[in-house]
């Protein structure tokens, strides 16, 4: 899609789609159906999205855009690595909480639709980037060890997806057993602060 101001129309696009992919799927949502449940003309469609995918795609990147903006609020606050973890699980469940289907959706139909394909790997690329600068500040600092902190973020981002995934698309856990996972996770794998 490309980036205009989202007027009523747009947002109620948004709207209905979501609520249509969580219920039906993806795949089993037709153009019509989606322009129907938006409630409003073809025309207005393809005014403010070029296809389905884009929709998708849109849903996707207001998903990850609203996750960094509490982020980039929330992390700077944190006082320590473990501060830091908590304070990420944190913002991750309540961003992703009430988005469920959402989420299930994004992990879902990653691989059939290339731009929320695309956004995913920004969005990922980004968090790596971010943990991977900290853990080697504090490894330089003396704080912690680390031989590769690369390879230790996306280690982190790969296992806390797959927590994700037992929470959205495999429904084994509810959100209270999802952020004790994440936080197990983030411990088992994030090297511990020396203080």
């Amino acid at each position: 899609m490309a980036r205009r101001a989202l007027r009523p129309s747009a947002d109620r696009i948004l709207a209905a789609a979501e609520a249509l992919f969580a219920t039906k799927g993806y795949g089993e949502v037709s153009l019509r159906q989606l322009i129907a449940a938006a409630g409003i003309s073809t025309t207005a469609f393809y005014a403010r999205f070029d296809s389905k995918d884009a929709v998708l795609h849109a849903l996707s990147e207001q998903l990850f855009n609203d996750l960094q903006r509490e982020a980039a609020k929330a992390m700077p606050l944190a006082r320590n690595l473990d501060d830091g973890i908590e304070r990420g699980i944190e913002i991750l469940c309540a961003q992703f909480a009430p988005r469920r289907p959402l989420v299930r959706l994004v992990i879902s139909e990653m691989g059939s639709v290339a731009p929320t394909a695309a956004s995913r790997k920004k969005s990922y690329a980004m968090l790596v980037a971010f943990l991977a600068h900290y853990l080697k500040a504090l490894a330089t600092r003396g704080r912690i060890e680390v031989s590769d902190p690369v390879a230790t973020a996306w280690a982190l981002v790969g296992a806390l997806e797959m927590q994700f995934v037992r929470w959205a698309v495999w429904d084994e856990l509810d959100i209270d057993q999802l952020r004790a996972q994440l936080l197990a996770v983030a411990r088992a794998i994030l090297p511990r602060e020396r203080t």
